[in-house]
């Protein structure tokens, strides 16, 4: 390529200062390549991890879809139109999920593959012989430096050889391994033009063929009048549940104003008096019941309502009633009851069964009326 700068392979035996220069700039160079080489390797890893995410999160979602029918749902019909809508749209989702995975295939191949061999066997080469490279000069200064201090006198031949032939071999492995070191941050020069660029080529051609794929997979007639058919419907329920939900407003409004005199136990003496109505057919509401046990008296609250001419009781945790005293037997009453730590107390007895039931109101108009 024009004006690309280059390490001379002819200078690496001389290893000048000029020389070694310039390869401390090729060194930074491929150092500060390598920093950047990862952290574009960590952000395309990160893509990678988030469309297996997506991939496993579609296909969790349209199994999900698929387990609304087998669910056990009180309120809803076994025939529900939403359980059928549920499964076609899993089906849309399986497609969708498919061409994901397809993506995610993409992305291995042409854009992590390319990066994780040039990080493997470029970078981490570069690396090596970088090191081979400095333990080779300093072997090779070390012979030298033995080579020089050699003696004039001829008794030293014999050491004299042998240094020779130590500085022959590591001059030659620095000479060797140079020549390697220094071909090798050349070809970087080249190598980072296309490695940099084949991971995001790769990454935007995924990209096309996964939109494309999308666009003939997602984009069908039968598909586009599905979802105006389920949109039309979720914008009729919504606005089903506006009108519901502001008759509710409404009612709630209207029995809170009702309500009031029912939040005191005892009413507000400011409040209007209301006569309690003895003309009822029927009632129901809480009273505290009473039960004696050993050495005690025992006071529980239960849900009391006339039914039949009878009076029955429900614990709040029952699903039904119980008969508690049957009003229509001869001589029944119900009259006020004393007792010394209860108010508004009264009993209901019949005197042919011999039995007696002893509750208590909230309040006098309570009491009067049940009576």
């Amino acid at each position: 390529m024009p004006g690309m700068e280059k390490l001379h392979l002819e200078d690496v035996l001389e290893d000048s200062p000029q020389t070694r220069n310039l390869l401390r700039v090729f060194e930074n160079d491929a150092f500060a390549l390598k920093k950047y080489t990862l952290g574009l390797h960590n952000c395309c890893q990160r893509i990678m991890k988030a469309q297996n995410e997506l991939c496993a999160a579609t296909q969790a979602l349209s199994q999900q879809l698929r387990d609304y029918e087998i669910q056990t749902f009180p309120l809803e019909p076994e025939d529900s139109i939403l359980t059928t809508t549920l499964k076609q749209f899993s089906s849309y989702l399986d497609d969708v999920s498919s061409i994901q995975q397809v993506l995610s295939a993409q992305y291995s191949e042409t854009m992590m593959y390319p990066m994780s061999r040039f990080i493997q066997a470029d970078l981490e080469e570069v690396s090596t012989l970088c090191e081979m490279f400095q333990i080779a000069t300093t072997e090779h200064e070390s012979a030298i430096k033995n080579y020089m201090k050699l003696p004039k006198k001829k008794e030293n031949d014999r050491q004299r050889m042998e240094y020779n032939e130590e500085l022959y071999g590591m001059r030659k492995k620095f000479h060797q391994t140079g020549l390697h070191y220094y071909s090798s941050l050349n070809a970087l020069q080249y190598k980072r033009k296309c490695s940099l660029l084949e991971p995001i080529l790769g990454y935007m051609h995924a990209q096309r063929a996964f939109f494309q794929m999308g666009q003939d997979a997602v984009c069908k007639k039968e598909i586009e009048e599905f979802l105006n058919n389920i949109n039309a419907s979720v914008q009729g329920v919504q606005k089903e549940l506006q009108q519901d939900t502001k008759k509710t407003v409404d009612l709630i409004d209207t029995l809170e104003q009702q309500s009031v005199q029912q939040y005191h136990a005892e009413p507000n003496p400011e409040m209007p008096y209301i006569p309690p109505n003895t003309q009822l057919a029927q009632k129901g509401g809480y009273l505290f019941i009473r039960s004696k046990q050993l050495i005690a008296t025992r006071w529980d609250r239960c849900f009391f309502f006339t039914q039949g001419g009878n009076l029955m009781c429900q614990p709040k945790d029952e699903v039904a009633g119980s008969l508690s005293l049957d009003l229509n037997e001869p001589g029944v009453l119900a009259e006020p009851y004393e007792t010394d730590d209860r108010r508004f107390v009264f009993h209901v007895s019949s005197p042919k069964l011999r039995k007696s039931v002893v509750l208590q109101a909230e309040n006098e108009r309570e009491r009067d009326e049940i009576r």
